[in-house]
C-alpha cells in the first residue's frame, strides 16, 4: 500500500464513499442504540443523491484519505455563518459533519490529518472557528476531538421519563 494521502472527494469516489458512510453509521448505532438503528437495506440511491449533492455544494467540503487503491476515511465539512442578531455575536465558522477512519486504519494519525485538512478549508474560507457535535458514549471519538484542542461550548442533556 502506498502512503496514504488527503484529497477532495470527487464523483468517481461515490461508489468507495457508500460504505463509509455505512460504516461511519453502524459505528453510532452501537454507541447509541437506543437513539439510531440499523436499517434492513441501507438506501444507497438516496446517499448517491446525497453525496452529489455535497460535491456540487460551494460551502460545502468532502475530504477523503486515499490510499492509492482505496479510500481509508473521509471528512464532510460545510462553511456556515451566524448572521448579526441583538443578542448574538455573527460568525463565519466551519462544522465538521461527519469524520470517519475505517476500523482497520484507526490510529495511525489519519483522523487528525482529515481534520486539519477540513479545518484549513474553512480557514481559507474566512471561518474563525471550527465547530462539531458529537455522540458521547464510551468508545466514541470525545476524547480524539478533546486530543486535537476541542472543548465542549454548549451541552445537550436528556434524561428519561419512563
Amino acid at each position: 500500500m502506498d502512503t496514504p494521502f488527503i484529497r477532495l472527494a470527487a464523483e468517481q469516489d461515490i461508489d468507495q464513499l457508500i460504505p463509509l458512510y455505512t460504516e461511519f453509521h453502524e459505528f453510532h448505532v452501537l454507541g447509541v442504540p437506543d437513539r439510531l438503528r440499523r436499517p434492513d437495506i441501507y438506501d444507497e440511491a438516496w446517499l448517491r443523491d446525497a453525496l452529489h449533492t455535497i460535491l456540487s455544494n460551494d460551502d460545502a467540503a468532502l475530504f477523503v484519505v486515499d490510499s492509492g487503491e482505496e479510500l481509508l476515511g473521509l471528512a464532510e465539512v460545510y462553511l456556515r455563518q451566524d448572521e448579526p442578531h441583538s443578542l448574538t455575536v455573527a460568525h463565519r465558522y466551519g462544522y465538521l459533519q461527519s469524520l470517519i477512519i475505517s476500523a482497520s486504519h484507526r490510529k495511525k494519525g489519519l483522523g487528525k490529518q482529515l481534520v486539519t485538512a477540513a479545518q484549513q478549508w474553512a480557514k481559507e474560507r474566512d471561518a474563525t472557528e471550527m465547530q462539531l457535535d458529537t455522540w458521547e458514549f464510551e468508545t466514541g471519538p470525545l476524547v480524539f476531538y478533546e486530543s486535537l484542542g476541542y472543548r465542549t461550548l454548549k451541552r445537550y442533556l436528556v434524561t428519561d421519563l419512563s
